[in-house]
């Protein structure tokens, strides 16, 4: 059940819709059958508020409603299009679906995320290789395009493959990479390669290519650092991206000397921790062993609302719990109970047992998790 582990992970991005229904209660009716009454509630949305219904069906697995209601909009654009396919590709058997959606609705618009994300659907069902067919169908493919097909051949560790078509995309096309498709190559290296290794990919990315690196970039070398066992070099990283992420926040200006391979993302506004920060961080600190740490980098998690991966999260609270920090566990698996109520099910439900949470046991974690949650109050995601 992946989409059931993306839940909490992707929580704030879920969130992030200002519906007049909250979401949470749309994938409650989802889970209960109740889908004329979800068409009742999405049908007052939908002049106002098309492109996120689509969306929205398309997430809680009813894509076919959202491809009828696509076949009703007088003018479509792609858009529309893009918001009902971009969310069937977090499921391998709805990725199945984006070709026949596709041809079901031909007169609709296209543009290069469109390709992309058909793209990325063949991959999904069938490898990079029949995908390559849709670079020969335009005379100058897209940027997106040709980075979809390389980081799937990566992630299908063909790696010859994947910088052949670098080389024809830069040397054939003359399409100048962008960030995108620089982070491609580092995530690839930051599991496959040394740290070196990703230190100059990035390093090539800012100075030779002349493109700030943002928080995937950094993700990926903590997560080649993480992986030779670095674990204070991750925690430099990590603490230096929360320093500048903070004075963003804060609005501050002053012109404080910070390393020179974090300063320019800040400025971008493009450095802020993330999910896979989080779930990079902690795991990095779980397997050394550090418990208290794992849970203080968890709780700020929480606190952002960017919860770690769930066996990530499950790793923390057997650890702690192995640790003799049961109350600790105890108070991982409340927190989230208490700040993610609509979306703590599914597969996150086992978390309760992992923390040795019975019902009296429950209360208790809930005052354990008391004195920590009340310290501060994140402000409440949209739902």
């Amino acid at each position: 059940m992946a989409s059931g582990r993306r839940l909490l992970s992707t929580a704030a991005t879920a969130g992030s819709t200002e519906f007049a229904v909250p979401i949470a209660h749309l994938r409650s009716l989802a889970r209960a059958g109740r889908l004329a009454d979800i068409d009742a509630a999405l049908a007052p949305l939908l002049p106002s508020h098309c492109v996120a219904v689509l969306s929205s069906l398309s997430a809680m697995g009813l894509p076919d409603r959202a491809s009828s209601i696509l076949g009703t909009i007088r003018s479509p654009t792609a858009a529309h299009l893009n918001a009902l396919l971009a969310p069937l590709l977090r499921r391998h058997r709805l990725a199945r679906l984006v070709p026949s959606i596709l041809a079901a609705h031909p007169s609709v618009p296209r543009n290069a995320i469109t390709d992309s994300i058909h793209a990325k659907a063949l991959c999904l069902i069938s490898g990079a290789d029949s995908a390559t067919h849709l670079l020969r169908k335009e005379s100058r493919p897209s940027i997106q395009l040709y980075t979809t097909i390389i980081d799937s051949y990566y992630k299908q560790r063909q790696p010859h493959r994947a910088e052949e078509l670098w080389r024809a995309m830069v040397n054939d096309h003359g399409i100048v990479p962008d960030a995108a498709a620089y982070n491609v190559r580092i995530t690839y290296k930051s599991t496959n390669g040394t740290v070196e290794e990703v230190k100059e990919l990035i390093r090539a990315m800012r100075e030779d290519a002349k493109l700030m690196p943002d928080i995937v970039s950094y993700n990926a070398l903590m997560r080649a650092m993480s992986r030779h066992g670095k674990v204070g070099e991750v925690l430099k990283v990590y603490k230096s991206l929360q320093e500048e992420d903070g004075k963003e926040e804060g609005d501050q200006v002053e012109k404080k000397v910070v390393k020179r391979s974090t300063s320019a993302a800040a400025a971008a506004g493009k450095f802020a921790p993330d999910c896979a920060t989080y779930t990079c961080v902690v795991s990095a600190l779980c397997k050394a062993g550090r418990w208290s740490e794992a849970d203080d980098v968890f709780y700020e998690a929480v606190k952002r609302r960017k919860v770690p991966d769930l066996g990530t999260v499950r790793t923390l609270v057997r650890g702690l719990k192995e640790a003799g920090k049961g109350r600790a566990a105890r108070r991982v698996v409340v927190g989230l109970q208490k700040k993610f109520p609509d979306r703590f099910d599914g597969p996150w439900k086992e978390l309760e047992e992992a923390a040795g949470l019975t019902d009296a046991a429950g209360k208790d974690g809930g005052d354990d998790g008391e004195q920590k949650d009340d310290e501060e109050q994140p402000p409440a995601a949209a739902a």
